[in-house]
């Protein structure tokens, strides 16, 4: 058995900076180490922002997933520097495109996040989103900025 077989798979809550209630992602794939990373999300009458009128969850967050991919990213190139988790705040998204009305109660959806740019405090990530037949439904490029500094939530305040 190698190293790798030995590792213990990090939970997410270790990986993101959300509070656990606002982790919307529900698994991951071990990073590439390309600086991409493969995350997932099922839908469940039980998930966050869940509308039982439309059977799933608004496709407007899809923004807030791929951002989570994103910050995922992000966490695992932390934790490899030995660093916990950072907030980050989204600048903003050019070229999003969101093809279905809603994501499905009972679908799992890949969410991918691939760095093209990182300079320890701006980067920006091309963000996909597929159903589990593989069809891409949503896309964009996300930018997000993270402070100097150690943020937690008594410092935030200084940057609203």
């Amino acid at each position: 058995m190698d190293a790798k077989e030995d590792e213990v798979k990090p939970l997410l809550a270790d990986l993101l900076p959300q509070a656990d209630g606002m982790i919307l992602l529900t698994d991951y794939d071990p990073p590439a180490g390309d600086g991409s990373v493969l995350a997932f999300v099922s839908i469940t009458p039980s998930s966050a922002f869940y509308e039982a009128d439309i059977g799933g969850v608004p496709s407007c967050v899809a923004l807030e997933y791929m951002a989570q991919a994103m910050a995922l990213a992000t966490g695992f190139y932390r934790r490899a520097k030995g660093l916990p988790p950072k907030i980050g705040f989204l600048l903003g998204s050019r070229r999003l495109a969101v093809s279905i009305p809603h994501f499905r109660n009972g679908e799992t959806y890949g969410v991918r996040a691939a760095c093209i740019y990182n300079d320890e405090s701006f980067g920006s990530f091309d963000c996909t989103i597929s159903d589990s037949a593989g069809a891409e439904v949503a896309s964009g490029t996300l930018t997000a900025f993270q402070p100097e500094g150690d943020v937690d939530s008594e410092t935030l305040e200084e940057y609203r």
